[in-house]
């Protein structure tokens, strides 16, 4: 076992409930396995910052109440979070003494924090999970500009709860063999610990920012986290013959004043297609429409998606996306060992 350096110590903090409930849930996996009812203050060094996406991570080293020392794995944003309140790769050094507070693992016997302040032994303190990604505020959208063609940096309101998804596959109206394979539910099977871009519908009102341009008969939308990307075509009128199925499918779209409407289908199947835990099948089809308010500040959104494979019936969902001017998009750069670092403690 590692050695500790200093005195160090943890302090349960029981049924106090971080800020950070409301984002937490809406990272890329699940977080169903911390305890948001419960928050832990722990003292020790660092020992490692590793600064990248999807998720940063710091360990700590201290002393158990049994005297044994330990390592903790603490779990923070993402990088482009991050750089909104200054952490950068190198606000943490090896060996550095720092207070830190986060939810834990239901698990009492893994050491895994999810992450919500890190405080220097100057008194300056870090956030992570109170950042809304975008960096976006109810008083920053009172001074936006506003958009003509759909194009800008949108994003949902963060101070909505479940804003992620609007359903979850246990309410969907599967067919038996939807119901089977939700029964046999693995976060091991989800995409994003393999770096690969959510699909639709679950991306369509996406946690971080999702960018559209209008570039003459397309529409480019670029989603930041994991960094997909979708071509709607406005000059057809049918999916062309022979289109090979993807996993963001093919989408083609029309503009009849305020309203775009985008149709997509040939679908590749998917693990987690219809979301969390719910397969989809070569027939899926998703139709989307967004209507640009009278301001440019605003889309309000409402999608169908049906999957007659897993779905007995087609399902619709709504929501709304805000402008988020001058945001700048960033590639998401995602690191596979980032993504899959908080399974080294299974």
């Amino acid at each position: 076992m590692p050695r500790t350096h200093n005195a160090t110590k943890i302090t349960v903090l029981a049924g106090a409930a971080l800020i950070t409930t409301s984002f937490s849930a809406l990272s890329h996996h699940s977080r169903a396995n911390f305890r948001f009812d419960s928050v832990l203050e722990l003292e020790g060094t660092i020992t490692a910052h590793e600064y990248r996406n999807p998720h940063t991570f710091l360990t700590l080293e201290m002393t158990a109440a049994d005297g044994e020392t330990v390592e903790w794995l603490l779990a923070g944003n993402s990088v482009s979070n991050l750089r909104q309140v200054g952490w950068t790769a190198d606000t943490f050094a090896v060996g550095e003494q720092v207070t830190v507070r986060g939810n834990p693992d239901r698990d009492p016997d893994k050491l895994l924090l999810f992450l919500d302040t890190v405080t220097k032994q100057d008194g300056s303190e870090y956030i992570s999970g109170r950042i809304a990604p975008g960096g976006q505020s109810s008083e920053s959208r009172e001074s936006v500009s506003r958009s003509t063609n759909f194009s800008g940096a949108w994003q949902p309101d963060f101070g909505a709860r479940d804003i992620a998804a609007g359903f979850r596959p246990a309410d969907l109206p599967m067919t038996q063999a939807g119901q089977a394979a939700v029964a046999s539910y693995d976060m091991a099977d989800d995409s994003a610990l393999n770096c690969e871009p959510e699909g639709l519908p679950m991306t369509i009102l996406p946690i971080y920012p999702v960018q559209f341009s209008r570039n003459g008969d397309t529409v480019e939308i670029w989603y930041e986290q994991f960094d997909g990307r979708r071509t709607v075509h406005l000059n057809m009128g049918s999916h062309p013959a022979g289109t090979q199925p993807s996993p963001l499918g093919h989408s083609i779209g029309r503009i009849e004043g305020n309203l775009l409407t985008i149709e997509t289908a040939h679908f590749t199947e998917d693990n987690w297609g219809l979301g969390r835990g719910a397969p989809s099948g070569l027939q899926k089809t998703v139709v989307e429409e967004y209507l640009l308010s009278a301001d440019g500040k605003t889309l309000d959104v409402e999608y169908t998606f049906n999957d007659p494979e897993f779905l007995t019936q087609p399902v619709t969902e709504s929501g709304q996306l805000l402008l988020n001017q001058g945001y700048v998009m960033e590639e998401w750069d995602c690191d596979l060992n980032s993504a899959r670092r908080h399974l080294s403690l299974d």
